[in-house]
């Protein structure tokens, strides 16, 4: 898995990526429980947290202090802060820093999207790029899952997918056209989930799902510590900047782009041939405009 190097992050994002993979087993089942719901988690108290997850209330306060937080009352702040704090304010903040005129804010805003995309490409594990491929190359489908705003890029995937691979499903969000397209979900398949920030519960049911039949997942999200990373067979990690009113996906987007070039060279040849296949198709139904039209 890939490494943040922790530019933007919260606090909290800092700790977990720094000390996470150094929890006792007992302790990520209390770390797992608050971040599952993190909301719940702000305000819950030791001792109930500690009957929830089935440890002590001493294993609570160790974990959060193996984290590097002073105790338990310390890590809640930090999720108050974190997780707690209304939407509206941390947008409104988050805008007002790119500049004072509509101007000025939407140049600054593309500049931080490039800084964004820059980092995403320095952080880019070669490795876990190299192993998402085989993945997807390997399995006998690929299922792809989007929620809200993910869903675009999950739909770009698909597009370029559906080209190289034998078989790619975009799955809908819909909770019951979901749930049929899941139902034939195997080990002999790979799920891509795609989520950033807040992920919601059915993209965590997706992939639970997933992990469940023993299918191998590939998470595409901006953390490690992530819901979906944590279930996940590869996390393959887009650097987001400031909270805006929309999430900027021109990280994710350009990590999509580059699943899909990766795929096409491992791919080359099958590739060469399905698209001239669809070159053909798409003179045959007359897809697109011709330029003097």
């Amino acid at each position: 898995m890939q490494k943040s190097d922790g530019h933007a992050q919260t606090p909290l994002s800092r700790a977990l990526a720094l000390n996470y993979e150094m929890l006792s087993r007992s302790q990520r089942r209390v770390i797992d429980h608050l971040l599952s719901d993190t909301r719940y988690g702000a305000v819950v108290s030791a001792p109930v947290l500690a009957q929830e997850v089935g440890v002590s209330e001493s294993t609570v306060t160790r974990a959060a202090q193996a984290l590097g937080f002073l105790g338990y009352p310390d890590l809640q702040a930090q999720l108050r802060a974190t997780f707690l704090t209304p939407l509206a304010d941390r947008v409104e903040a988050g805008v007002l820093s790119l500049g004072d005129t509509p101007e000025a804010a939407a140049i600054q805003g593309i500049l931080e999207d490039a800084d964004c995309v820059r980092r995403t490409a320095e952080d880019l594990s070669p490795e876990a790029l190299r192993e998402a491929v085989e993945l997807i190359v390997n399995a006998r489908r690929v299922f792809i899952f989007g929620s809200r705003g993910s869903y675009g890029l999950a739909q770009m995937l698909s597009i370029g997918l559906r080209l190289l691979v034998n078989d790619t499903r975009l799955l809908r969000e819909e909770a019951g056209v979901l749930a049929d397209q899941l139902a034939t979900l195997s080990a002999e398949d790979v799920l891509i989930a795609i989520s950033f920030r807040r992920v919601d519960r059915i993209t965590v049911g997706a992939v639970r799902h997933a992990s469940e039949t023993g299918a191998p997942i590939v998470a595409i999200s901006d953390a490690l510590h992530s819901p979906i990373a944590r279930m996940a067979s590869l996390t393959l990690t887009a650097q987001l900047g400031p909270l805006r009113l929309m999430p900027s996906y021109a990280p994710g987007a350009s990590l999509v782009n580059a699943i899909i070039i990766a795929v096409s060279l491992r791919t080359l040849d099958d590739a060469n041939e399905r698209l001239k296949t669809a070159d053909h198709l798409w003179e045959t139904f007359k897809v697109h405009v011709d330029d003097d039209s």
